[in-house]
Order: structure tokens, then C-alpha cells, then sequence
């Protein structure tokens, strides 16, 4: 199979790329197509959207935290495994160092703008224009048109286009297409998306055969073969519920492709952890479930007895605060694990927001949370991309832990050293 992609994008955030993305691929899917959905950036929330609206699993691509080789490399096995790639870019076309200009020039794709029509008519035109001719480089090929007003408003949509971009359709403004939204995105969680993206599909599927798709046959050949399996035989439990599910589906595939056996458990509802050599308990909302998280006092103990037995643990973010000894939510402490002595809190305003990179290693990462740890005092800490000190990290026996969602490929020595056990301070 050759599959084929196209990059949805916009000029800006909040202007209704996510669900477009999500409306197509349903579309697609009920057409009988394989689909399969990438989301350029590190956060969780609108992938997260993007898999409950849509059954698929939803990927990174991020220029940080992976090489250019390896982006290659997973639009190569989606080339090679679905009829099309969506890939929805983050922010602005033209924004940051590492923007979705960049991936579209990188491996000459087509774009598709989203643009939130509401409060313009011929300016569409002019903006839409501007950004097809800002870079050369960079083919924006059409155009859909969001939150329109009436039937006469799409017409002056439609005919201020210029080419080189041609135009799609027009999304009219729906209450069926309303969606929640939480911190930097649509909130996965309060909103599974499955009804607006139903709805959203049902507008976009007459337009299905105007996307510009750009086949990836020229991508194929950069497929790898897998790694040395340095984790085989080692049985890792994962944290998969609502209290932690920020989990990057790539460390998945990279722990199973180092030859580790995974398995998946509940911090929630489960008593006891699974039997393992290893436990990673990724981010997510445990503020939101800390009462019930408390309350399950075999489930701590459980966890508390395999790090103090000095058994492997690797907790990020969410996972990291479920160890700590207290976290308070809305005016309420709730009693977590202990294992380290903070308090977190969670508060209305983000805490810390960016890329990260642990010193004297390769690894990467991104840390976005709104909690705070009362007494951080870590002498080792991450850094953030710009060199300001970053996030502390927690280490006892063979447990490591910090705000920082780590992606593990991008250094397979430290991550593989951490689940053998290697991370002793």
C-alpha cells in the first residue's frame, strides 16, 4: 500500500483545525478508507479529542523532541499501512522554529487552511492569499472556510479566493459542532467528540474528492529496521486510566520494540499493581480524581511497596504527583504515596509551560502543568530549549520521576538504562 497525506492547518489556534481533522477522517472512515492521524506538537488534550471522535490512534510528530529522520520514518509506516494521512499542524502555518511550514517544506505536502470565517467577507481572500504566497515553499492548495454565516456569506467566501489556492467548502456555524475546551486545547476528557465530529463529517463528505493528497511513495524507503532489544523479556505495567492516560503511543512502540512485555493497569480501580520488573505511571488529571485515588489505599501501598523493594518506577507529571505525599485540589488535600515528601498543589494558573532536555543526556521532553510542588529544592533539574532551569528531578532507589513527559526515542541509552534499573542516586 502507498498511502497518501495532507496537512490541516490554520492561521492560528481557535480556529477549528482539530475538529475539521477529526470530521475528515470520520468522513474517510465511512467512505471505506484506512485512515491514520498525526498531531504535530507535544501535548495530549487534542489527540486525545482526536481518538475518542474518532476510534484511531492518534500520533506525535514534534521536531523536538524527534529527528527529522524519524518523522520520516512514521509518515513512512503510515504510507505503508493506511490510504491516507492526516496530519494536523499546531498553531499558526508560519509559527515557531519548528512549524507546521517547516514539515509541509520538509517532505513537500500539501496544506489545507482552516480558517474561521466569522467576522470577514473579501479580507478572507487577502489572508488566505498572504499565506499561500508568504513561502514559496510551502503549497497551501485550498482553503474550507469555518463558521460561516448564511448561504451569501459563503458566496463572498468563496469568491475572494485567489489561486494559486482553490477553495473547498464552507463549515456554517451548528450548535452540533460545539465542543469543550480545557488549557491549551479541547478538552479529551469532558468531551469525547464523537457527536460534533459525526456532524462534521456529514458537512465535509461531499467535499472528500476535492482534497489535494500528496502520495508518499518517495517516503518508503526510509523504514529502519528495528532496535536492538536491550528491554527483552522485561515486564513493564503502565498506568492507563482517567487519573493518568497522557501517554505518547511512540514509548509505547519503543518499550515493545526494545523486547519489553507491556501490560496496562489502573491506579483507580485495581488493587494491587500488576506482577512486573517495572512500572511507568505517565501524566494526566489525577487532581480530578484524588479523593478516589486516596481512598484506594491498597492500590498505594501496592505502588509504595515495589519502589521501596527498589523495584523500577518512572512517573511523569501526573505520575510523579501520585507520589508525592499530598495533593491539593480545589481547597482540599487528599493523601497520595509519600514515596518523596512534597505537596502539590494544583492552581487555577499554568505552572510551567515548554520543551525540556535532562542535562548530560540526549533525552526530550515537554512539561505543561498548572500544579506546584511547595518545597522543590532538586538539585538536578531539566532544562528548558532556551537554557532556564527547568523541572526537578525526583530520583530514590530505581525510581525517577518529574513534571517532564519524556519521549523516549529520543534517547534509547538513558531511557533503556532507567527500566533495567540503571538510575540509581
Amino acid at each position: 500500500m502507498t498511502g497518501s497525506a495532507l496537512i490541516v492547518a490554520a492561521p492560528g489556534s481557535g480556529h477549528g483545525k482539530t475538529l475539521v481533522t477529526a470530521g475528515l477522517a470520520k468522513a474517510l472512515l465511512d467512505s471505506g478508507k484506512t485512515v491514520r492521524i498525526f498531531k504535530m506538537g507535544p501535548d495530549y488534550l487534542d489527540p486525545a479529542f482526536l481518538e475518542h471522535a474518532t476510534g484511531l490512534q492518534v500520533r506525535q510528530l514534534d521536531y523536538w523532541m524527534q529527528s527529522r529522520e524519524e518523522i520520516q520514518r512514521e509518515l513512512a509506516r503510515g504510507a505503508r499501512e493506511v490510504d491516507h494521512i492526516l496530519i494536523e499542524g499546531v498553531m499558526g502555518l508560519f509559527d515557531g522554529e519548528h512549524s507546521v511550514a517547516k514539515l509541509a517544506k520538509d517532505f513537500a505536502l500539501p496544506v489545507l487552511m482552516v480558517a474561521d470565517a466569522s467576522a470577514q467577507a473579501q479580507t478572507f481572500g487577502a489572508l488566505i492569499y498572504g499565506l499561500s504566497l508568504y513561502d514559496e515553499d510551502v503549497d497551501v492548495v485550498a482553503v474550507l472556510a469555518n463558521k460561516v454565516g448564511s448561504p451569501r456569506h459563503a458566496s463572498m467566501l468563496e469568491e475572494s479566493i485567489r489561486p494559486p489556492t482553490r477553495w473547498i467548502t464552507a463549515i456554517h456555524r451548528d450548535p452540533a459542532l460545539a465542543v469543550h475546551e480545557r488549557h491549551l486545547g479541547i478538552d479529551g476528557g469532558k468531551d469525547t467528540g464523537g457527536p460534533a465530529a459525526a456532524a462534521m463529517a456529514e458537512k465535509l463528505a461531499p467535499a472528500l474528492e476535492k482534497l489535494p493528497w500528496k502520495t508518499l511513495d518517495l517516503l518508503l524507503e526510509s523504514v529502519k529496521p528495528d532496535l536492538e532489544q536491550r528491554l527483552k523479556g522485561k515486564r513493564i505495567a503502565i498506568a492507563r486510566d482517567p487519573a493518568l492516560n497522557f501517554l505518547y503511543h511512540a514509548n509505547i512502540d519503543f518499550l515493545q520494540r526494545q523486547g519489553a512485555e507491556v501490560s496496562f493497569f489502573s491506579i483507580l480501580n485495581d488493587s494491587q499493581i500488576p506482577d512486573c520488573d517495572a512500572l511507568y505511571l505517565p501524566g494526566g488529571y489525577p487532581e480530578l480524581h484524588a479523593k478516589i485515588l486516596s481512598d484506594n489505599t491498597s492500590m498505594r501501598e501496592s505502588v509504595a511497596a515495589h519502589i521501596h523493594d527498589g523495584k523500577i518506577c518512572v512517573a511523569e507529571c501526573g505520575g510523579m504527583l501520585y507520589l508525592q505525599q499530598s495533593l491539593q485540589h480545589d481547597e482540599q488535600e487528599f493523601e497520595m504515596l509519600g514515596v518523596f515528601n512534597e505537596q502539590a498543589v494544583v492552581q487555577p494558573r499554568l505552572a510551567a509551560l515548554g520543551y525540556q532536555h535532562l542535562p548530560g543526556t540526549s533525552l526530550r521532553g515537554h512539561t505543561f502543568h498548572y500544579a506546584k510542588l511547595e518545597n522543590d529544592q532538586q538539585e538536578e533539574r531539566s532544562e528548558f530549549a532556551d537554557g532556564r532551569v527547568g523541572e526537578g528531578i525526583f530520583r530514590y532507589r530505581n525510581t525517577v520521576a518529574s513534571f517532564v513527559h519524556w519521549y523516549f526515542s529520543s534517547d534509547p541509552d538513558t531511557i533503556c538504562a532507567w527500566f533495567n534499573g540503571c538510575n540509581n542516586n
